[in-house]
């Protein structure tokens, strides 16, 4: 009898993580959004500092994508990583940045078109962005990229991506743009929409397998050794990634600065985690391993099959 024990495990956490992202997504809207307090936690301090001072804002004078050039951005990020998983003929992966990274930006859009802000408070910030647009691009593209980039690269590219990720993020907040939950929000939004697409490619796929009747070695879904990180690397990441947030809003006041270095961090070290744990366990499977028979051992020491 066919057991799919080891996809369906890995489609498991893939709906968990994209069902959980989903709500602490809608978690984070209720509370700052609709809430006096959390309103007040995020618009109170609004416009305290000189935006003309800070690193954000020449970082977006000189046009640091997706501050600048948003739409260029994301068509750019998605034909590459379209481009990408294309030449290796992983056509599961195709469809999964094909659909995703454009989706993510379009629910983002969709989202504050059906759920609005209601002024709770005296703000002159009383704008309806939850979540930020331009970070869901950054964001979105960086995580389409971790998928396919290859193994060999990752260890330059992943990196790379961080500290992008963190620059821009932190940047659209200290110059006024977005608030901090809605760079989180663009985060979580991100890993829903990616998890959850993912999970409709991967098992698409597995369908199109078991249909034809082709028999495979099981998936395992242990990750290589190669592929494991050390400890230190994945400190030196974390640590440069808060350094690029932390530049990112220098020049503010000092505490807006951590705010808003720490926001931007975050959120860049959320998508990190989430889409390199993704890549391992889904991304890096190649399409002829989907789950064949089970196997298990007699007492004999013999293969049964069942």
């Amino acid at each position: 009898m066919h057991q799919l024990r080891a996809p369906v495990s890995v489609q498991g956490r893939m709906i968990t993580g994209g069902l959980t992202a989903a709500a602490l997504f809608f978690a984070l809207y209720v509370f700052f959004n609709l809430t006096v307090v959390g309103q007040s936690l995020e618009n109170g301090w609004a416009w305290k500092y000189e935006v003309f001072d800070t690193v954000g804002y020449w970082l977006h004078q000189h046009d640091l994508p997706p501050i600048a050039h948003d739409r260029a951005t994301i068509a750019v990020g998605t034909l590459l990583a379209i481009g990408i998983a294309a030449v290796s003929r992983d056509w599961r992966t195709v469809a999964w940045v094909a659909i995703a990274t454009p989706g993510a930006v379009l629910a983002s859009e969709g989202f504050k078109m059906v759920f609005g802000r209601p002024l709770l408070i005296d703000s002159r910030d009383d704008a309806v962005s939850y979540p930020s647009g331009h970070a869901v691009i950054v964001l979105a593209v960086s995580a389409a990229l971790i998928v396919v980039v290859p193994k060999g690269w990752a260890r330059w590219v992943v990196p790379a991506l961080g500290v992008w990720m963190a620059l821009a993020t932190s940047a659209i907040v200290v110059i006024g743009n977005h608030r901090p939950s809605e760079i989180i929000g663009a985060a979580l939004l991100t890993i829903a929409v990616f998890t959850l697409t993912g999970t409709v490619a991967h098992s698409s796929f597995l369908r199109l397998r078991m249909s034809s009747g082709t028999r495979h070695p099981v998936a395992t879904e242990a990750p290589s050794e190669d592929a494991a990180p050390r400890a230190w690397t994945l400190v030196g990441l974390v640590a440069l990634i808060a350094v690029a947030g932390i530049v990112a809003a220098w020049g503010a006041l000092p505490w807006v600065t951590a705010i808003d270095g720490a926001t931007g961090a975050v959120a860049s070290l959320l998508v990190l985690r989430v889409m390199s744990e993704v890549r391992l366990r889904i991304a890096d499977i190649p399409q002829n391993r989907t789950v064949g028979v089970e196997q298990r051992a007699s007492p004999a020491g013999e293969t049964i099959r069942s």
